[in-house]
């Protein structure tokens, strides 16, 4: 190489490495890019953006893809925000996708399943179970008062770099709750500090599940009407207080839990220390029961929520039960080894089996005289905070 061609060579090298550098100044403090999308994310009053949810690992086949628009709208006066979700849903062993679409004025939400055929309108707080359908789309933190608050208090955070998601250079952040068996991967914007990309990752004796949520067209002056926030029934729908829910909270005949306000099945199961519990034993109590495995990652992660509901109602009259189904470990070691102290309610498989689980974790919430408040599958933050509310509703019914 002649003495000229090296030095452009090498010029244009150092050129290319400065380019590629960071900022002379520039701050990788995690908790620094952590703080700067909450906050970014606490000034949005209103949000809309195309999405794609995909689903990989060993729990693809009870998880559906999902693709759709998404519009959120902070309401005053209320803690549930105005919605409108438009989807195309294809479900396990399904090859056609399905429409649905999802409204909220904050006061009732309605679902259309059009390929179900069927209208569902619960208000508030019950329909945030509704939200379900959306796992893939709808990014709670969007709509969160608290956003990210499960990442700040994650017991690790780690900044990986930078990395383009679709149009937009982000700053990628890793967090591990570790209690949870559960990651989760951001990606931030360096433009205006919001997500763009957000990975689940579920760790599970059987393997690892990521879900993945990749949003575009993000716009945060979005112009809205009124009637965006609301849905008609179409002519020749079905209205029906069981909304098919996804991946494992139905079974392959759309058939779904048993329904809210039905007289929950008497039940009667042991504890580990040999202790008989019947349901109708606890009339005149909120009760809540968690059908769970040891080797269930979203289980897992959906242990810590209702651990906070026991140790808040524990001197209430609300009786908190994890129901052992399909289980193939040892729960009591399990319970003992990760600090959790609510009862548990050994070989539950035939209960789960008259409940309708066809997937776990699945809750039920029942009344003091042994009627469904509530039933659902999965997890979610907004439903473990409905189910808290539904509780405190509860309790305040009560004489004395």
């Amino acid at each position: 190489m002649e003495r000229g061609t090296r030095k452009r060579f090498w010029c244009n090298l150092a050129a290319a490495a400065f380019l590629a550098a960071p900022d002379a100044g520039e701050v990788f403090d995690p908790r620094a890019v952590l703080n700067d999308a909450i906050s970014a994310l606490k000034a949005l009053r209103a949000v809309r953006y195309e999405a794609t949810g995909s689903v990989e690992g060993v729990l693809a086949a009870q998880l559906p893809n999902i693709s759709g628009r998404v519009t959120i709208v902070a309401a005053s006066g209320t803690d549930f925000p105005k919605l409108r979700i438009d989807a195309q849903v294809t479900r396990s062993k399904e090859t056609t996708s399905q429409r649905m679409e999802l409204a909220s004025d904050g006061k009732t939400v309605v679902l259309v399943d059009h390929g179900q055929r069927t209208y569902t309108q619960l208000d508030l707080p019950t329909g945030q179970a509704l939200l379900s359908n959306f796992i893939g789309v709808f990014v709670s933190d969007f709509a969160s008062r608290a956003p990210l608050e499960r990442e700040a208090r994650a017991s690790s955070l780690r900044y990986l770099g930078r990395e383009w998601a679709g149009k937009d250079e982000c700053d990628v952040l890793h967090a591990v709750f570790p209690t949870e068996n559960v990651e989760s991967r951001w990606w931030f914007s360096r433009k205006d500090h919001l997500p763009r990309r957000i990975q689940r990752i579920i760790n599970s004796p059987l393997g690892p599940t990521t879900l993945t949520i990749s949003i575009a067209m993000l716009d945060t002056a979005p112009t809205v009407r009124e009637e965006d926030f609301r849905l008609d029934k179409p002519d020749g729908f079905t209205e029906t207080s069981r909304p098919r829910l996804p991946g494992t909270g139905s079974n392959s005949t759309g058939q779904s839990f048993l329904p809210v306000g039905s007289l929950a099945p008497d039940w009667t199961l042991k504890t580990p220390d040999g202790k008989e519990v019947s349901l109708r034993s606890l009339r005149g109590k909120v009760v809540l029961l968690d059908f769970w495995a040891t080797w269930c990652g979203p289980c897992r992660m959906a242990m810590p929520d209702v651990q906070k509901l026991y140790e808040k109602y524990k001197d209430k009259p609300v009786a908190v039960y994890g129901v052992c189904t399909w289980e193939r470990g040892d729960p009591v070691s399990f319970m003992k080894q990760k600090g959790y102290t609510y009862p548990i309610l050994l070989q539950g498989d035939e209960v789960a089996a008259r409940y309708r689980v066809t997937g776990i974790p699945t809750f039920y919430l029942i009344d003091p005289e042994g009627k469904i408040l509530l039933a659902y599958s999965g997890l979610s933050a907004e439903n473990a905070r409905q189910v808290d509310e539904l509780i405190a509703e509860t309790l305040k019914k009560l004489p004395g």
